[in-house]
């Protein structure tokens, strides 16, 4: 008796994506002990964040990035520290919150300092309730918030990101990460159709459940935005969605989720059909070497 292979976490939904980096590649990784992180987040809010005091605890720590939240006063917000060790991914978060703090849901951004690679941002420490039955509706717009937030960009930020519209990459050489080109080009090229010539193609939000946070006001909000970059596209999101999703407890059909993907980046300005965006995913996994959509294709 066969049985039917188990469905896939969010971890193993971007199979055949990952490039696996040898060890020891970040010369100067985050400290692994307790103490020497608090001492160092500590010295960096003294040095670069003049005026921000309060009680430090660790929320996470990897070996590129550590985060913190700073318990100030009462009647004074507490705010999160963010500290890289990898300058590349301090300088696309940085980049991130430059393209999505006005034009879409996620946590603020307060300050920010080169010298350190740092960055103060609100603390959100209520999760989203996932057991509302609008609440895949409610991830899918958040999302899509992201991919399309370059198409509501103000003028100067619109001609600073410039070097990054699909009218820029369509036609310049592929990203090295790239398994194939012209597969990645016709992925553009959907995405031309779709959105026209002046959306930054972002995508590749760390999407988990308890990364969508609920502001005190009820407003739900997207949380780390290291990881998306102006290249990769959307795409790489939505294969993700069906597994978070499940993880959250709805699991519903491939169909439906891309259901919700075409209502929510129609909503902001989208043209995807359920045929041209099933074929862009088809060329997508051509491309990138990406091993299954999980049935958003059919």
């Amino acid at each position: 008796m066969s049985t039917a292979p188990a469905p896939a976490t969010a971890a193993q939904a971007l199979t055949g994506l990952a490039r696996i980096r040898p060890p020891g590649w970040l010369a100067t990784p985050m400290p692994v002990d307790p103490v020497d992180l608090l001492v160092l987040a500590r010295r960096v809010l003294a040095a670069d964040h003049p005026g921000v005091n309060g009680r430090v605890s660790v929320v996470s720590a990897r070996y590129t990035a550590a985060v913190f939240a700073v318990h100030r006063p009462p009647r004074e917000s507490s705010l999160v520290l963010k500290l890289h060790a990898d300058p590349a991914a301090y300088a696309g978060e940085t980049l991130a919150y430059a393209l999505l703090a006005d034009t879409a849901p996620v946590a603020r951004l307060y300050a920010e300092a080169d010298q350190s690679r740092s960055l103060l941002l609100e603390y959100l420490p209520e999760p989203a309730d996932w057991t509302g039955a609008q609440m895949p509706a409610v991830l899918a717009e958040r999302v899509a918030a992201v991919h399309t937030a370059s198409l509501r960009l103000p003028g100067e930020a619109a001609e600073a990101m410039a070097g990054f519209t699909l009218a820029a990459l369509h036609g310049a050489p592929a990203p090295a990460w790239i398994t194939d080109p012209s597969a990645y080009g016709e992925v553009l090229a959907a995405h031309l159709d779709a959105y026209g010539p002046d959306l930054v193609p972002l995508g590749h939000l760390d999407l988990k459940p308890e990364h969508l946070r609920r502001r005190p006001d009820g407003e739900l909000v997207v949380l780390d935005v290291e990881s998306v970059r102006p290249d990769v596209t959307g795409l790489i999101d939505l294969v993700t969605l069906p597994a978070v999703l499940r993880q959250a407890g709805h699991d519903l059909d491939p169909a439906r989720v891309l259901g919700l993907y075409l209502d929510a980046t129609a909503a902001r300005g989208g043209n995807w059909t359920a045929s041209s965006l099933k074929n862009a995913l088809r060329a997508y996994t051509a491309a990138t070497g990406l091993e299954s959509l999980h049935g958003l294709d059919r």
